[in-house]
């Protein structure tokens, strides 16, 4: 099974699956390891990786309906959704045909919004930096996963935003014809 985890606004893909000797975890196409995940009271749990130990805490996500919430060593929540690989890949060959990205940039995480780089109207590019957010004492900067028009900025400097929080929104791609 693939999990696919945002972390920091960043897609790290993890790949499960059952080995010889138990669970065999990859991270972001790496080599598998064994792995073991003991439950201790739910929704706590550990998860061993050869000789290191993890402590999680998994919740459903509020934000998004069958996906869910990864907690780890108590760090601030990571969502994370179970994907069918098959239908992933379909999905992302068809995103960079269109060179479309989500059409709404949301908050990977609470926080204060420290900086908005970007206005109404401003055209960017996939990667450039959106908005500047600090969390737990470090900033981290909100790129941008498309290429396009901002329609909408939803949130101003100084501000707080939770989690899954809407940030930008870009403007819908006028329909072509082939």
């Amino acid at each position: 099974m693939r999990y696919t985890v945002d972390v920091l606004g960043e897609r790290v893909e993890v790949d499960v699956r059952e080995g010889a000797d138990g669970l065999e975890v990859a991270v972001a196409g790496g080599a598998y390891r064994p792995a073991r995940l003991s439950a201790a009271p739910a929704p706590l749990y550990t998860l061993s990786l050869g000789s290191e130990r993890h402590a999680l805490l998994l919740e459903d996500d509020p934000l998004e309906p069958g996906g869910l919430r990864v907690r780890v060593e108590g760090a601030f929540p990571v969502p994370a959704r179970a994907e069918d690989p098959r239908a992933a890949a379909a999905s992302r060959a068809r995103s960079a045909q269109r060179g479309k990205g989500t059409p709404i940039q949301r908050s990977a995480m609470p926080g204060v919004i420290v900086e908005v780089r970007v206005a109404a109207g401003a055209e960017v590019q996939e990667g450039a930096v959106l908005v500047v957010l600090e969390a737990m004492k470090m900033q981290n900067e909100i790129r941008a996963e498309r290429s396009g028009v901002v329609q909408a900025v939803h949130v101003s400097a100084g501000e707080s935003v939770p989690a899954g929080a809407k940030l930008i929104e870009f403007a819908a791609e006028p329909a072509t014809t082939e």
